[in-house]
């Protein structure tokens, strides 16, 4: 039988037009919302209160949906302080430098470091563009015992960056390259699918092309292949630095976008993260081709690669969704930190006051808006009858939330997480009174701190050549 539960007179924030922000109770059977009931429908009230497995006691609490990491890297976790002062064709030598000391029990507990801090925040999904594709295993296993949702999307390239950008670099430099073919990564995706794919109905598999750029004609059409007979969406970096958007300009014919057009991938199915370095006409492409846009302030800040044009995909009804990134480029995995930095930084350089990004925009960006990116648009993202129960519960009693005189408003500028108090995901509690539920977080981080050290000592081989390479791509961002 489906366990029922019923959340009795919280103020609910519900993204759905047509409840609105209102106290009220929810209902849910199972992983599904099934009543969502007025504060005056007294008399379903007292029904529910029977029927129900247990009755929460929500007065005085904040409900509002579960929020979605629209673009994240697990791994990153437990490279937190390593490289924060570089911009992104550096930084990345550095953090596929770090990536080379990762065992399966490393990313076993990056994942889960990485679920602790986005469920006890009050984030439910993610989406997680995954490189170290044989880790897969090992990642997948992490999420299905922390209770959280997650899009796994393993990267697809096998074009290195120093190609792309047509180095000349020593013979002592050039390394033979181990990514796999386009044919190797049909197979990989087959076998991933048959055994992870919609596993509890939590966890499904995206197609991951690491950047357009990085991928040759062939792994793009594995992409689409793949995309159109297992129904895949796809999820990729796009645009993030100029130095992508000049090289990627005398490369090909109508640039990156042109590029992923030209292999059939614009389209509903595609989201990209970053997308900064956009002209009005690329711009004017992505939006007709309903292609999702994940939004990651902080990280745009931090490696100054620029700010994207957000508001002008929401004036033209795009669908935006918000992402972290990676902790080791000066990101925590706090939604509300990237809510309030989302309002923030598009202000400074819009003088017309009234064009500002209202917060109820930027909350849904954080729920709505993941739903697509997640291909969820319908289940996720609201508070309303058939969405699956992926919701947060916040006390209003904390000095962040009080007084509440707008819930949306204090969401977005005031909250950080502490308010947090109680998480739901597909039905199911993950954090209950602050503690979580399916992780020992205490042996986590144990475990965390234990291996850091021989971690750090397997990088330093990997560390020097990137050290080494260094100066060749120096040459690109000076251009």
């Amino acid at each position: 039988m489906l366990e029922k539960i019923l959340i009795e007179n919280p103020f609910i924030v519900s993204n759905d037009a047509s409840f609105g922000n209102q106290k009220g109770s929810v209902f849910i059977e199972g992983e599904t919302i099934t009543r969502v009931i007025m504060e005056r429908e007294t008399n379903v009230l007292e029904e529910l209160r029977i029927e129900a497995d247990e009755v929460i006691d929500a007065e005085n609490y904040i409900l509002m949906p579960g929020m979605i990491n629209s673009h994240y890297h697990s791994y990153t976790n437990l490279f937190k302080g390593t490289v924060n002062d570089l911009p992104l064709e550096l930084w990345t030598l550095y953090t596929v430098a770090y990536g080379h000391a990762l065992e399966d029990e490393d990313v076993y507990y990056a994942v889960l470091l990485g679920c602790i801090e986005m469920m006890k925040a009050g984030v439910t999904s993610c989406l997680d563009h995954f490189p170290h594709i044989g880790r897969s295993a090992a990642a997948l296993s992490a999420y299905e015992e922390s209770g959280m949702r997650v899009a796994f999307a393993p990267m697809m390239h096998d074009v290195p960056d120093e190609v792309f950008f047509g180095l000349n670099l020593p013979e002592s430099l050039r390394t033979e390259s181990k990514a796999k073919s386009p044919d190797e990564m049909r197979s990989f995706y087959q076998t991933l699918l048959s055994n992870w794919h919609n596993r509890e109905g939590r966890i499904e598999i995206q197609l991951g092309p690491n950047a357009p750029q990085r991928c040759s004609q062939g792994m793009l059409k594995v992409c689409k292949e793949l995309s159109v007979t297992e129904d895949l969406r796809v999820h990729t970096h796009l645009l993030e630095t100029n130095a992508q958007r000049l090289q990627g300009e005398k490369q090909f014919e109508g640039g990156l976008i042109g590029y992923l057009d030209q292999a059939g991938l614009l389209n509903e199915k595609l989201s990209v993260a970053h997308a900064i370095w956009l002209n009005r006409e690329e711009i004017d492409r992505l939006i007709e081709q309903n292609v999702s846009i994940v939004h990651n302030p902080a990280s745009n800040l931090l490696l100054g690669s620029g700010v994207a044009s957000i508001p002008s995909f929401i004036k033209n009804d795009a669908s935006v969704a918000i992402g972290t990134d990676g902790s080791n480029c000066g990101t925590n995995q706090n939604l509300f930190e990237a809510m309030r930095l989302t309002t923030l930084i598009h202000r400074v350089n819009e003088p017309d006051y009234q064009k500002w990004m209202k917060a109820e925009d930027v909350l849904r960006m954080a729920t709505h808006s993941g739903a697509n990116v997640l291909g969820k648009e319908g289940e996720l993202g609201e508070i309303a009858t058939d969405h699956k129960a992926d919701l947060v519960l916040l006390d209003s009693n904390t000095s962040l939330m009080s007084p509440l005189n707008d819930s949306v408003s204090q969401l977005v500028h005031q909250e950080n997480g502490q308010s947090v108090h109680s998480v739901m995901v597909n039905g199911k509690w993950t954090v209950r009174e602050g503690k979580l539920v399916a992780i020992n977080e205490e042996q986590v981080l144990a475990e965390v701190r234990k291996r850091q050290a021989s971690m750090l000592e397997k990088c330093r081989e990997p560390l020097g050549r990137a050290d080494k390479l260094r100066p060749y791509f120096e040459q690109i961002i000076s251009k």
